[in-house]
């Protein structure tokens, strides 16, 4: 490696190197996009044995009985892993639906905006079938 090419390199991996691992090969350079971070779990409660709770299960109790009340009847809801995603898997018949992510909020905005769907769909059905 010349000398204008460490210092390329060095200029390279001071401006792109926090985005990218910059390895040099046989063949010249490679970049690779490095991991996005995932963002903190931030809990936040009213009482010390209420964030007790929180940081005893890793999630919002309440929330998740929420999601269970409000669509437990057509989903089953389950966290893959400690520490991943959520999944809710629907079954109807031959048909399986499955719904992810990584977290209980955003879990329930899918969850409302796939029933919202859905009866919209029967609605429009119903309104176009002959009487």
């Amino acid at each position: 490696m010349t000398g204008d090419d460490a210092a390329s390199l060095t200029t390279l991996l001071r401006d792109y190197g926090g985005l990218w691992v910059i390895t040099r090969t046989l063949r010249g350079f490679t970049a690779q996009r490095r991991p996005r971070p995932i963002p903190p779990d931030v809990f936040t409660a009213a009482t010390v044995a209420a964030l007790r709770e929180l940081l005893e299960h890793g999630y919002d109790t309440g929330k998740l009985a929420e999601l269970i009340r409000d669509f437990g009847g057509k989903w089953e809801i389950e966290r893959l892993d400690p520490g991943s995603a959520w999944v809710a898997v629907s079954r109807d018949g031959n048909l399986t639906r499955l719904i992810t992510a990584g977290d209980l909020r955003s879990l329930c905005g899918k969850l409302s905006a796939e029933s919202d769907g859905v009866g919209a769909m029967e609605s429009s059905a119903d309104a176009a079938a002959p009487a």
